[in-house]
């Protein structure tokens, strides 16, 4: 759509697009070659069509609402860390594992109380299963606000061109659609640093500071890091130091203080989380590297897996931009308002930075700053076409046609091959994803609302006990358990059915990751139970849905079984090779016939 008047002059203060430059671009086709290069003409402005407001608020709500519905829990510690104690806050039963612990106190109720109260006024008129659906429709609504949010900074701080090509970039991008709608810290952060930086570059500073604390606080302490270029640019290049301390005090008396009150409530002590959390990770012995260490290439594969080329495209940024600096500094020129691209880019690096070289490496650590790694990629590819724009007037001879000499006219088709191709590949992931693992999360709806009579009945998951979509998920009459399989370390446990559940201390919790099984049931006491045809049986997995005498298959569904399938078609759906190159496995619903 063509630029309004009033989009034309919020447009024209970004630096290379300002409204002074259309006439220097007529007077200066004697001036150095790099600096013509660039130049924009008026006619090529009102040419850039790109989404207002309203229009992409809409493509990302319905992106991120495509994510509620249809993506599923990819991480056992959103189910058993969040979904769980939640549940808890709502209907008084739930699991809670040994952060919850008060000897640990580790986890936050803070911010789960903030999803608890809706959730309680929508369980008396909704199932369980309806109300787990609409707490994650409003954290897809949530994102796709401060997505909006972001593109629109993006488009005053660094062009509307990158700003439409962000858009168009993250839109259908496999980790925002995984991490949008998921009741995890990290990608609340992604949310509340998306909507920081947002801030920061509209030069909003109490509300970016604000949003930091918010998500340093009341989210994921390690978030601080984020919040590091917007506290050099107010107190070191800005000179707001008195600005930036008086915002930071009012953030934490009007953050920390009530989480302060609200945990110290439900542990019985006082007790201050996010220290808790760093401390545990960084000054014990053993932090959170007794849950597994990745290779130092995690994070590449990881990445190209979640963002395709757009995670290349992030990686080159640097190196790009520098190219097109030495080709013509006016390139890369900023406005007087707009901060240098070293200072906008440096959360990414200081992220990547520093959990790069962390040994426990996790998809999710990277949520918060997934905007920021399209937001890399996108300038990569607006520094791709000035740099073949520049190939383009020497071999091509392109400047002879001086009434269309803008370098986006004539690198068009490259935009256009590069986001259809991240486009193509990350649906292509995202519906590998879907068809591979999103059984589990339809798996318990077979079960019946009726009890017999029974007050209680268990649901129990063995060697699958990490694909358990949570307890929103069985009926209210329901309780999911565990029974012993070959895993040794720790799973959560009940919580106790005393009003004073959060501050029990039970002494089979510890932070070793030692399992105990106290908790456990025996198949016997299990109503329905959970079991797969993946792996090889043994004396701890035996093959339940075989045993027709006690157990009757109620349903399955298909499950990907990773270690007979081809790598490549097991990451990317591919039409017709797929279909030869993955192998499926089962998951039972089974029923105990004797119980």
């Amino acid at each position: 759509m063509p630029l309004t008047a009033r989009q034309r002059s919020i447009h024209n203060k970004n630096g290379a697009k300002r409204s002074a430059s259309f006439t220097k671009g007529k007077r200066s086709r004697k001036a150095s070659e790099g600096e013509y290069l660039f130049t924009n003409a008026p006619s090529d402005l009102r040419s850039i069509a790109y989404p207002g407001g309203a229009v992409a608020l809409g493509l990302l709500l319905v992106a991120r609402l495509t994510s509620a519905y249809w993506g599923q829990i990819a991480d056992c510690d959103e189910t058993y860390n969040y979904w769980e104690p939640l549940h808890y806050l709502v209907y008084g039963n739930g699991l809670q594992t040994w952060e919850y612990s008060p000897v640990y106190a580790i986890r936050s109720y803070m911010p789960l109380w903030l999803f608890a109260v809706p959730a309680k006024i929508l369980s008396l008129a909704m199932t369980p299963v309806s109300v787990f659906y609409s707490l994650r429709a409003a954290l897809a609504a949530l994102t796709a606000c401060a997505e909006l949010m972001f593109y629109k900074a993006v488009c005053h701080e660094f062009g509307v061109h990158v700003g439409r090509v962000w858009l168009c970039l993250a839109l259908p991008a496999a980790g925002c659609f995984a991490a949008s709608a998921a009741m995890l810290p990290s990608a609340w952060s992604g949310t509340l640093v998306s909507a920081a930086l947002a801030c920061w570059w509209r030069k909003r500073y109490p509300l970016a500071i604000i949003l930091t604390a918010a998500t340093v606080l009341l989210s994921w302490p390690f978030t601080a890091i984020l919040g590091l270029p917007i506290a050099l640019d107010m107190v070191l290049i800005k000179r707001q130091f008195i600005d930036f301390i008086k915002w930071s005090i009012i953030s934490l008396i009007i953050i920390l203080v009530p989480t302060v009150a609200v945990d110290s409530w439900h542990y019985g002590r006082l007790v201050v989380t996010p220290w808790n959390i760093v401390a545990y990770n960084i000054f014990t012995e053993h932090g959170p590297d007794l849950y597994g260490v990745e290779p130092w290439t995690y994070y590449f594969v990881n990445g190209f897996l979640n963002f395709n080329i757009v995670w290349v495209l992030a990686l080159s940024c640097p190196l790009l931009l520098t190219a097109c600096t030495a080709i013509s500094s006016r390139s890369t020129a900023r406005a007087s308002f707009c901060a240098p691209y070293w200072l906008s880019l440096m959360p990414l690096a200081l992220w990547l930075g520093v959990f790069m070289a962390q040994p426990h490496k996790e998809e999710r650590f990277l949520y918060p700053v997934y905007s920021m790694v399209v937001l890399a990629g996108a300038i990569a590819l607006d520094c791709l076409q000035k740099m073949t724009f520049a190939v383009g007037t020497e071999l091509l001879r392109w400047r002879k046609e001086r009434e269309r000499r803008h370098y986006l006219v004539y690198t068009g088709p490259l935009v256009v091959m590069c986001v259809l191709l991240a486009g193509v590949a990350s649906i292509s992931r995202t519906t590998a994803l879907f068809n591979h693992y999103h059984g589990p999360m339809k798996l318990l709806r077979h079960i019946p609302d009726h009890t017999d009579g029974q007050s209680e009945l268990n649901v129990c998951f063995g060697k699958e006990w990490y694909r358990s979509p949570s307890s929103f998920h069985v009926p209210d009459a329901y309780r999911i358990r565990f029974v012993p399989s070959e895993f040794t370390g720790q799973l959560p446990a009940p919580y106790d059915e005393r009003h004073n559940a959060t501050r029990i201390i039970h002494p089979y919790f510890n932070d070793q990751n030692k399992g105990d099984n106290q908790t456990y049931l025996k198949p016997s006491e299990c109503h329905y139970l959970i079991d797969s045809d993946i792996g090889t049986p043994s004396k701890l997995q035996p093959p339940y849905h075989k045993n027709t005498n006690v157990w009757e298959v109620i349903t399955s569904v298909p499950i990907l079984d990773a270690s007979k399938s081809h790598r490549i078609f097991r990451a990317f759906y591919v039409p017709v090779l797929s279909s030869k190159s993955v192998v499926y496995a089962n998951m039972y619903l089974l029923r105990n016939k004797v119980i």
